[in-house]
Order: structure tokens, then C-alpha cells, then sequence
């Protein structure tokens, strides 16, 4: 396409200028007036912007399915050679490639999540041990309460007899 004005695109798009031209300044072009002129390079910006701004992804395809169909004719003999009838025979493949980025993403993606969930139970088992070791120490210390309160409770029983 040649450059063309604001207004003209308008009406190619079957837009109204208004909402062209506040698109186009959205997208940090400079056109300000419907007679303003517009290059190839700036409409390939402004389609660019309105496909980010809708969502949609200027990225090429993740997958791409290719379906052949190929149609041949067989001949099958009949007996005594007559009545030879012809058969259509129609075979389909369907293959599918995938972006090897994206299944390489994928993969990093569940190493990068087993490796969170090995850490994780790393930090609860240590979380466990601590928790167990705190646990036996404070048994440890009861059952030294109970030693003295009972060395002290024979003490007195003995001071007391003698």
C-alpha cells in the first residue's frame, strides 16, 4: 500500500476518524488531522498497538497441525478375471508440531516446580527436627524437675526421720 490520509484510512477501515485518530495518538503516533498523512511502517505500529491493547499475540503459532488426505484407486480382480471393480481408497494423516521454545519451556517449568517441592519438604523436615529436638529437651528437662523434686522431697523425708 502507498501512504494514504487519516480520513481515506478511515474509510478503508470503516472506522470514524475520531476514534482512528485517538488510537493512533494512543499508540504514540503523530498524526493529529484527518488529512494527515499515514506510512505502511506507521499503520504496521498502530495494527501492532490495537493487537496488544485487544490481547491478542503478534507472535507466530506455538503448533502447527498439517492434515493430508490422499485419495488412490485399486483395482481388485474379481474371479476368473472378470468383474474387476475399482476401489477409492482415502488415506488421512494428521501431524502436529510444536515449537520446540515451548515444550522446552514446559520442561523447565515442571524442573523449576519439582525443585521448589523438594526445598519445600527440605525446610518441613528440618522445621520437624527442630520441632522434635525442642520436644526432647523439654522432656529432658521435666524428667530432671522430677529427679530434683524427688531428691528433695527423700532429703526431707530423711531429715525429717533422723
Amino acid at each position: 500500500m502507498t501512504e494514504v490520509t487519516v480520513k481515506k484510512l478511515a474509510q478503508i477501515v470503516g472506522a470514524p476518524v475520531e476514534r482512528l485518530l485517538k488510537q493512533m495518538q494512543e499508540a504514540g503516533l503523530g498524526q493529529t488531522s484527518a488529512e494527515d498523512v499515514v506510512a505502511d511502517k506507521e499503520k504496521k505500529e498502530l495494527l501492532a498497538f490495537l493487537q496488544r491493547s485487544h490481547g491478542e499475540s503478534d507472535a507466530l503459532p506455538r503448533k502447527i497441525t498439517l492434515n493430508r488426505k490422499v485419495t488412490t484407486q485399486l483395482k481388485t480382480a474379481g474371479s476368473q478375471g472378470r468383474n474387476a471393480k475399482t476401489v477409492n481408497v482415502e488415506v488421512r494423516k494428521k501431524r502436529t508440531y510444536v515449537k520446540r521454545t515451548v515444550v522446552e519451556n514446559k520442561e523447565s517449568a515442571k524442573k523449576l516446580e519439582e525443585e521448589m517441592i523438594l526445598q519445600a519438604e527440605a525446610a518441613r523436615e528440618a522445621a520437624e527436627a527442630e520441632a522434635k529436638r525442642a520436644e526432647e529437651a523439654a522432656e529432658q528437662a521435666k524428667i530432671k524437675d522430677q529427679a530434683e523434686a524427688e531428691k528433695a522431697k527423700l532429703a526431707a523425708k530423711t531429715g525429717a526421720v533422723a
